[in-house]
């Protein structure tokens, strides 16, 4: 057989096996197998369901990393397709992201079926007479294009799959706010643009053994409005739950354990803004990750996967002008907050106790280090009750300014603002404005690299109120909008997935004015002589340190910092919370 042909058969297997399985149970809507399609497959198959479709259109929304194009694939009955002419509409719009993390493509085949059932079924496409649907196939093209076996060594298929990174090594459920990624922003404008009411974002997890095919996890309730939190805890996530037990699929929350076994207690999951889910509750989207269990086949995994997604459309076909209304009232009530905490702990004294379906699980010699090594006996199912932590606790709330003064130097900053659709005005002449201003007074930042940067945490800070001095040029970011919460997440520079924890601002760390000693030294003992203060606290700092004391040139540099000489922007946060 000569080998441009071997190769056409071999690529275009994995999709005639999927497309099997699918005729194969046309009645049911189930998927079987264990072979997940290609990319350029699984776009063919999207390009082949819209062609000729009044209710289906593909689109491309940007570019990977790599250079490949990230598509778009929205279902709206009969039409239209742009988000403006649906909201005209009164319809809700639910968003799928798919191959966030392609090594978990459970999500890619189960949007695939979907798609086809809504359009293909009279009964199913009912559900779209009041949400469209947008499905991103594949989002992270190029880590689909690395395709191999042992990928995933703890995931139990499919046979082949993609990588977790993308073309630029960086995990893309870690970028929402920095937006590193051309995906990154890519997604993060088609948000902004359609502004979905549901996002869901499929994975597959890791973790403990279990008896469940999927683990739910959705935004933090603390972190939505109101009326948006009691639709999630009130409706949609018990709706869920009804669905999945009547389609006798066993889910749990998602979790992650407070020790290595289940009964040790299990906490939820804190999806901070860097997250999808978490990013999406800052403009009060209700964010879904579908989590199926890394151990069930893969089969079970998609066909629970496509029941999920199915599960959401019937409960918005049902409660969707509820839940609309819910988020108006929230972007409203973001714009007339006085702030927001940005803060939030596991509030460990507040437990409950979760029906568990787990196994018996034993300690045995490990075959490699000889010590003990955990093992879940699945000859031994067990019932039981767990503690379920399930409560974060916020901060003190910050108070918002009027608005932002962000200095045109940092443009990489008025990029991203302008991609999540935040509105500023430039200033057209130099002026003085009356601000708080943030001066870092201690951080910690860890010492290997993170999703490509140094991440800062333990962030403090102190304020003075200044007269500052804007340019023509710079950015003043009003507050009073939906866009609140967002602004304060990525602005406030101690927030924990700020702009400045990120690493964008970390020009300012560096001091950039020093001295000569020999010649500083007089100069420095007459600022002593004039400043009994300065002295007081150079001889409480020697006395406290015996390492300060022993050091002449640290000394120096000690009365250095404190002089009219050192440099006024060293550790000043040029964000300015401009006042009313």
């Amino acid at each position: 057989m000569p080998d441009l042909i071997r190769t056409l058969i071999l690529r275009s297997l994995p999709l005639v096996l999927c497309m099997w399985s699918v005729h194969a149970h046309a009645q049911g809507w189930t998927f079987t197998g264990d072979v997940t399609p290609t990319w350029e497959q699984v776009i063919d198959r999207y390009r082949a369901l819209a062609e000729g479709r009044r209710s289906a259109r593909l689109m491309e929304m940007g570019r990977d990393d790599g250079g490949q194009p990230i598509h778009l694939f929205v279902i709206s009955d009969g039409g239209p397709f742009s988000p403006d002419s649906i909201r005209a509409r009164g319809r809700s719009v639910v968003f799928i992201v798919n191959g966030i993390h392609p090594g978990e493509p459970d999500g890619i085949d189960a949007s695939l079926m979907l798609a086809r059932a809504l359009l293909d079924s009279d009964q199913l496409m009912g559900l779209t007479a009041n949400t469209a649907v947008c499905i991103v196939p594949v989002y992270n093209v190029s880590g689909a294009l690395v395709r191999d076996t042992v990928f995933r060594v703890d995931q139990n298929g499919p046979i082949e799959h993609g990588q977790r990174a993308n073309a630029r090594n960086l995990d893309l459920n870690r970028d929402l706010v920095k937006a590193d990624a051309r995906n990154t922003q890519a997604l993060v404008q088609a948000l902004q643009r359609w502004d979905p009411d549901v996002l869901i974002d499929t994975h597959v997890s890791d973790g403990a053994d279990h008896r469940y095919v999927m683990e739910l996890l959705t935004t933090r309730r603390e972190k939505l409005d109101p009326g948006v939190a009691r639709f999630l805890d009130q409706v949609l996530v018990p709706g869920l739950q009804h669905w999945m037990d009547r389609k006798d699929i066993a889910m749990c929350p998602y979790f992650e354990t407070m020790a290595q076994v289940p009964d040790s207690g299990l906490m939820a999951f804190y999806d901070g803004p860097r997250y999808t889910s978490g990013y999406a509750a800052l403009f009060n989207t209700v964010g879904i990750l579908a989590e199926s269990h890394m151990l069930k086949p893969y089969a079970d995994r998609v066909n629970a996967t496509f029941e999920l997604m199915v599960g959401a459309l019937a409960v918005l076909d049902e409660h969707g002008a509820e839940l609309r209304r819910a988020r108006a009232e929230a972007a409203r009530n973001t714009a007339a907050a006085s702030g927001f905490p940005l803060q939030w702990k596991l509030d460990t004294t507040r437990v409950e106790r979760l029906p568990w379906k787990g196994y018996a699980t034993v300690w045995e010699p490990s075959a490699v280090s000889g010590l003990p090594r955990l093992r879940y006996d699945r000859s031994r199912p067990v019932d039981s009750t767990v503690p379920w932590y399930d409560t974060y606790v916020p901060g003190p709330v910050r108070d918002k300014p009027a608005a932002y003064l962000v200095p045109q130097a940092w443009r990489e900053v008025g990029q991203r603002l302008a991609m999540a659709g935040v509105r500023f005005e430039r200033i057209m002449r130099d002026t003085v404005l009356r601000g708080e201003v943030h001066h870092i007074a201690d951080l910690r930042t860890a010492r290997e690299p993170y999703e490509g940067r140094y991440l800062h945490r333990d962030i403090r800070t102190t304020i003075a109120v200044e007269e500052v001095h804007a340019r023509a040029g710079d950015l003043l970011v009003p507050l009073g909008t939906r866009h609140d919460r967002f602004l304060m997440e990525v602005l406030e520079p101690d927030a924990p997935d700020s702009y400045f924890a990120w690493g964008f601002f970390d020009a300012i760390l560096q001091q950039k004015e020093w001295f000569t000693d020999y010649v500083f030294e007089d100069v420095a003992a007459d600022l002593l002589k004039r400043d009994p203060s300065l002295r007081a606290a150079l001889e409480e700092r020697r006395a406290a340190d015996p390492d300060f004391a022993g050091d002449g040139w640290a000394q120096l540099a000690f009365v250095f910092q404190r002089s009219p000489y050192m440099e006024p922007g060293y550790r000043r946060y040029p964000v300015v919370r401009v006042l009313r």
